[in-house]
Parts: C-alpha cells; structure tokens; sequence
C-alpha cells in the first residue's frame, strides 16, 4: 500500500483526484485500466472498473495464498 496515495494513484487520496503519484505504479497501471474501460465497456465508468480491478487482484491473491502456489 503506497503512503503517499493509499493505492488510488492521486496524491490526495481521492478516486476523483488526478493521477499524480509518482512514489508507486498505481497511477499508470489505473490509467491503464481506465483507457481499457472507455474503450471496452460503456456501462462501466472509470472509478467503478478501477475497484473491480482492485478486488480482483484481492480476491487472486487471496487464492494464491490458499492454495500455497
């Protein structure tokens, strides 16, 4: 978990905020997930994909853990 942005790759810690960060990838990797969203899913804005990436990663290493892989 990155201090500086609390893993929403803006500096003020808001989902709304710029993608400023540069202590972390988070903002690269969020603004890569946002362009796939406009790009692919047109009910789906930009802050609801980012949370649906973040839990699937949660949710991935969750199941790595369990499994020991």
């Amino acid at each position: 978990m990155c201090e500086h942005c609390d893993d929403t790759g803006s500096l003020s810690k808001d989902l709304h905020g710029h993608l400023d960060c540069g202590h972390c990838g988070v903002a690269y990797e969020r603004a890569t997930v946002e362009r796939w969203a406009r790009e692919n899913t047109p009910y789906c804005d930009s802050v609801d994909a980012w949370l649906l990436h973040q839990h699937g990663k949660a949710a991935g290493a969750v199941e790595v853990a369990r499994s020991g892989a």
